[in-house]
């Protein structure tokens, strides 16, 4: 008797990982409504991701994990509908692929679940600020994205005469989501090549939504978030707040920036 009841606990526990783990690593779409929306960090690239807790007509509530907030022109609120693609990852969260709602669908994750927003430079290109090639930009976000190894915030821009260009930022921790697809900016920087192809060093920009002004490197180019976390006591140098508040420093190390 003992001997067929172990039996069957083992065709009961086969039976269900059958019906239920496969079931659960099948992609599903959700309509749901938002209800709780926060950050967390994602340590291994050094950039913030919205986790989301939704609840379907049903009633059930299901914790999801997104991408980085500057992928959304218009930040997710509680009480707004969304559809999400995705399946169910560790932790028994929901792991989105892709995110619907009024009529916009925003990629998150490619159809291996890696993120869409993250992206591998195989080798990484010395560029060199010259203050010489500076140049002045008004333009529109199309893209962003974070590169790896380097974990530096990249974007695809377009200007107002239609031109589109490489612009390279800064890590996402250092402006901390003050800056998103979408967004209208005004940026000056230093016009280099990498890959063959054009880009701008972003030396100092200004948000013409939220109105904020940021300085990235020094008169010469040098990087400021190399210094941002030593004795700043997690302030942003680089940050100068509205437009109309107090300019930046203007400390310089004396010395010629890369990237």
């Amino acid at each position: 008797m003992k001997t067929l009841i172990g039996i069957s606990s083992v065709l009961l526990v086969v039976l269900t990982n059958t019906l239920f783990g496969e079931e659960e690593r099948k992609e599903v779409e959700i309509t749901a409504e938002v209800i709780k929306v926060e950050e967390i960090a994602e340590k291994s690239v050094d950039v913030n991701i919205l986790r989301v807790q939704i609840k379907t007509q049903a009633g059930e509530i299901i914790t999801a994990r997104l991408g980085p907030v500057w992928l959304l022109e218009k930040d997710l609120k509680e009480g707004e509908q969304i559809t999400i693609k995705g399946r169910l990852a560790e932790e028994n969260q929901f792991m989105a692929r892709e995110m619907s709602r009024n009529n916009e669908t925003i990629q998150i994750r490619d159809n291996n679940y890696a993120p869409a927003w993250l992206k591998l430079r195989l080798k990484e290109e010395k560029c060199f600020y010259n203050p010489m090639n500076e140049r002045l930009l008004r333009c529109r976000i199309e893209e962003m994205y974070v590169y790896k190894p380097s974990l530096i915030v990249e974007a695809r821009v377009k200007s107002e005469n239609g031109e589109t260009v490489q612009v390279k930022f800064a890590p996402e921790w250092y402006f901390q989501n003050h800056l998103r697809v979408g967004d209208e900016i005004e940026l000056r920087g230093s016009q280099v090549k990498s890959d063959g192809q054009i880009m701008i060093l972003v030396r100092e920009m200004r948000n013409i939504r939220a109105q904020q002004e940021f300085v990235l490197r020094t008169g010469e180019g040098f990087p400021l978030w190399q210094r941002a976390r030593e004795g700043s006591q997690g302030k942003q140098i680089g940050y100068i707040g509205n437009k109309g508040g107090s300019s930046h420093d203007g400390q310089h190390d004396g010395q010629h920036g890369r990237q």
